[in-house]
């Protein structure tokens, strides 16, 4: 009897651990996420790259805009403007632009920080301390439950004081991964909601091709 009661305990003691180390992951992904929404417009710069499995892949320097649900993404290669239903894409020298109603896997891959809204729908968590550029960082770790889901895992590095994201990884479920590194971010900005939505008279000589 007192042997079963032993491991009973040295079961819980097993436990506990990694109960505590998930909370806490979930607890700082709440407070990221409560950041990014209390902090009005966000603009941040960033280094997108592409890997075909764990191959690096082609790097793309922009910018983005993000209010609410709403974006603008801009960079040498492309242009994405999100009103929170229509999307506008525009490639570089392409002459023309896309109008779509993009699915939520689509979104998240022109707006990782849609991170904000994933992470509570089907996710285990934990998280490790990090060294990043000299910061000291929560590096958190998302793995879906389910092997059918879009996005498989999530790896975001997270400010301990600032709470904001300084790097968001993220693996498909095709086994490619993209990896978002913020190399610039301003907080309290503020936009028209035309800002997030394509003007052809800006654009006058771009063909509208809408595939909705």
């Amino acid at each position: 009897m007192k042997n079963r009661i032993l491991t009973i305990l040295l079961s819980m003691a097993a436990i506990l651990p990694m109960t505590t180390m998930a909370q806490s992951a979930m607890q700082i992904m709440d407070k990221t996420a409560a950041k990014l929404k209390s902090s009005g417009g966000i603009q941040a710069s960033f280094t997108a790259t592409q890997f075909k499995k764990t191959t690096e892949g082609q790097s793309v320097n922009g910018k983005i805009d993000i209010s609410g649900k709403c974006f603008y993404m801009n960079s040498q290669q492309m242009s994405s403007w999100f009103d929170g239903k229509t999307q506008w894409t525009m490639i570089a020298g392409s002459g023309e632009v896309n109008v779509s109603t993009p699915t939520a896997q689509e979104l998240q891959q022109m707006n990782p920080y849609q991170f904000v809204d994933l992470y509570k729908s089907g996710y285990s968590a934990s998280v490790t301390n990090y060294q990043y550029e000299g910061k000291s960082c929560h590096n958190v770790r998302l793995v879906a439950k389910k092997k059918g889901k879009e996005i498989q895992e999530m790896r975001i590095v997270i400010d301990k004081n600032t709470y904001l994201p300084y790097s968001i990884r993220i693996l498909q479920k095709n086994g490619d991964w993209f990896r978002l590194r913020v190399t610039g971010i301003k907080t309290g900005q503020k936009w028209n909601q035309s800002h997030f939505q394509f003007s052809p008279k800006d654009h006058p000589n771009i063909e509208v091709i809408d595939l909705r």
